[in-house]
């Protein structure tokens, strides 16, 4: 700092002395001492303009105001000059940081106009505010300026199905994000895609509503290859149930075998009886006849009496309706398992319906009963008031299949040790709260604890080469865990 006198002879006076030295250092603080005869007040400001570098010490004074005017005008010069270095640390730092936030802006806009994934931002009556090329490739649109001109309800003009927008647009309203909602869009070149969205809400610092942004992915390969996989899946499917069927097909035959073959016995015994009764109705015809002309000899009556002592009629009658009542019982056994054999065959259902899985469980015992009568007793405990469960009737089917002849083969493998033994199959149903429980058990030698926790995995099998395939508990697995959300445990 510096004390001028306004008063300086010869030469510059205070005034002229402290305007040149400001021309070197601007940040000088000066202290102008001054009687206000030479130089009044307003001149010197029209000389040095309005500062805060510069005081006025009117004389005369003490040496204490001199001491504090330098003092505080000294730390004055200090503080100016440490906010002039951190001001001058904040510009470089500015500096710097705007490099670096430039570079991110470049790194930014190169992802956002590089992405294979569509990027956008939309307004919420619907208009595109930004988007990337790959957003309009994506709805069949030349240029992201093209997309955004012609595209000026995005909503209306793009979903496919109006519901699945109103659930999208639902779940925007009440979830912070919407991720990977998947829905069919029409393009502007007429055709159609499946994307997958996220998206999610940009609000203001009051939580208002500023604009949605997220991304977009083309998932139609995706999707058709879905489909593909699921039409093998089906034929997969009814490939196994018709193998089931075809390696069931010698026991299934000896079932429709046994009615059919009492069917034909009481046939032909019916059809031998009515060959005798058409005789006697014959001669009993001739008999009447006779007897209305009176003509009736006794040769006559002879050879009616020796027609019905030679048949029997009492026999016959008692014989005949009991053959009648077998052969109906032998058609309706025989319906009965060619009726099972086509509900366990069918193809099924893309959906699931409501089945009645106590119904399932007898027509599949049915067309599985040659693979376990010889050597268990098939024992039921159904509940009467279970309800029906949404499912894949034909794929239960099939894994309450591979579970009952599991249970046979095990039973099979302890029965053939002791002559004239059976063992015992039981199937349980009932309801637990929500689920409906299904218990399948056997008399069998059971699964050792060691190698339990292996009865699911693909191709494990503990019956001999050449008898089990290791399939049975994965399909059974894959249909009641898998494909129905259930449990399976042993």
């Amino acid at each position: 700092m510096a004390f001028v006198d306004v008063r300086m002879p010869p030469g510059w006076d205070g005034v002229e002395t402290t305007a040149r030295i400001w021309e070197v250092d601007p940040d000088l603080q000066v202290v102008i001492c001054t009687a206000y005869s030479d130089c009044s007040w307003n001149e010197m400001l029209e000389k040095l303009g309005r500062s805060d570098r510069l005081v006025i010490l009117k004389k005369p004074f003490d040496s204490v105001e001199v001491l504090q005017l330098a003092n505080s005008l000294t730390r004055k010069w200090h503080l100016l000059q440490e906010s002039k270095n951190k001001v001058a640390g904040l510009e470089e730092t500015v500096v710097i940081r705007t490099a670096q936030m430039v570079q991110e802006q470049e790194k930014f806009k190169d992802i956002f106009e590089n992405s294979p994934e569509g990027i956008f931002q939309i307004s919420a009556d619907g208009r595109f505010l930004t988007a990337n090329p790959a957003l309009a490739g994506i709805f069949g649109y030349i240029s992201p300026k093209e997309l955004i001109e012609q595209l000026t309800d995005r909503q209306k003009q793009l979903y496919a199905d109006p519901a699945r927008l109103a659930e999208f647009q639902t779940r925007l309203q009440q979830e912070r994000i919407v991720r990977d909602f998947q829905s069919e869009i029409k393009c502007q070149d007429g055709s159609r895609k499946w994307i997958s969205e996220t998206a999610c809400k940009v609000t203001k610092l009051d939580g208002s509503l500023l604009h949605y942004q997220g991304f977009v992915v083309d998932i139609t390969a995706q999707k058709i290859a879905e489909k593909e996989r699921d039409s093998m899946e089906v034929h997969l499917r009814q490939a196994q149930r018709l193998e089931a069927v075809g390696q069931l097909a010698a026991g299934i035959a000896h079932e429709i075998n046994t009615p059919i073959q009492y069917i034909g016995d009481n046939i032909h015994f019916i059809k031998e009886s009515l060959t005798g009764l058409e005789q006697l109705l014959r001669n009993y015809q001739q008999l009447a006849a006779a007897a209305q002309t009176k003509t009736v000899t006794p040769e006559l009556i002879a050879t009616v009496e020796s027609s019905a002592g030679t048949l029997n009629i009492a026999y016959l009658s008692q014989e005949i309706p009991l053959a009648v009542q077998q052969s109906l019982e032998g058609v309706a056994s025989v319906a009965k398992i060619v009726r099972a054999m086509k509900e366990f065959s069918h193809p099924g259902n893309a959906e699931r319906i409501a089945s009645d899985l106590n119904h399932a469980i007898e027509t599949t015992i049915t067309v599985a009963s040659n693979e376990w009568k010889y050597v268990a007793e098939m024992v039921t405990d159904f509940a009467s008031d279970l309800p029906k469960v949404s499912c894949f009737p034909s794929e239960f089917n099939q894994a309450i299949l591979n579970l009952i002849v599991n249970a046979a083969h095990a039973i099979g493998d302890v029965v053939e040790k002791v002559e004239g033994t059976k063992g015992v199959i039981k199937i349980s149903t009932r309801q637990d709260g929500p689920w409906v429980e299904i218990k399948v058990s056997d008399t069998g030698s059971g699964i050792p604890e060691g190698i339990r926790h292996r009865i699911f995995d693909p191709f494990f099998t503990t019956k001999e080469v050449g008898k089990g395939t290791g399939q049975g508990l994965t399909l059974a697995w894959a249909t009641v865990v898998d494909k129905h959300g259930g449990q399976l445990h042993d």
